[in-house]
């Protein structure tokens, strides 16, 4: 919680891992201490996913109030909710050294390494999709076709999947093992796990 760091205004992808750290009332009280009106909750009734209403929540927050991380830092403390060391959880993660073999982390995972990948998620899968940068609603669709069968393996290849074939074409982006490895740093993952883990298929 550096001076630089705390003059800036979280990404959506900040805000959908803070999201994740706080518990519903934590997320209210700290948007009610902003100056969030009980209209502006209101008007957020109709998103009954949790996960989802959380983020919507913050994200209001930001866009209406301007919002940095001080203010974040701040609020949570005039609030006395709990941690406010998790802020440094929305940048942290373990330092990739990719300029050691570039060409490996360029590569494009193909089925294989999705394969050997799906295990090492296991019940991260929604941190995990969050760090790809995708939506809470496409977890929302990829978690309800497994609420009868729990197989967190399948369910997390389908996260990559969906990732690889459908999201990065989506945003003209070349899916590589590289971003992969950031979200599992991002989750407290040891990147030397993912890399034993492939290494026959580098």
């Amino acid at each position: 919680t550096n001076a630089e760091f705390l003059k800036e205004q979280p990404t959506d992808l900040d805000l959908r891992r803070l999201s994740l750290l706080y518990m519903r009332n934590e997320i209210r009280e700290f948007a009610l201490q902003l100056g969030l009106n009980s209209d502006d909750f209101d008007n957020l009734l109709h998103i009954e996913e949790t996960e989802t209403w959380k983020f919507e929540v913050v994200r209001k927050c930001r866009n209406s109030f301007a919002l940095t991380f001080r203010h974040i830092k701040e609020v949570f403390e005039r609030a006395e909710i709990p941690n406010i060391h998790r802020l440094c959880k929305l940048v942290k993660g373990d330092p990739i050294d990719f300029d050691k073999e570039p060409e490996k982390w360029d590569i494009v995972p193909t089925e294989k390494h999705i394969d050997k990948l799906a295990p090492l998620i296991g019940n991260n899968s929604l941190k995990f999709l969050i760090e790809l940068e995708m939506e809470f609603n496409t977890w929302e669709r990829i978690n309800f076709r497994h609420t009868v069968e729990r197989d967190l393996v399948k369910l997390n290849r389908e996260i990559l999947e969906e990732w690889r074939n459908t999201f990065c074409k989506m945003y003209n982006l070349k899916p590589t093992l590289r971003k992969i490895a950031q979200a599992f740093s991002k989750i407290d993952k040891n990147i030397k796990i993912v890399e034993d883990t492939l290494s026959d298929l580098f």
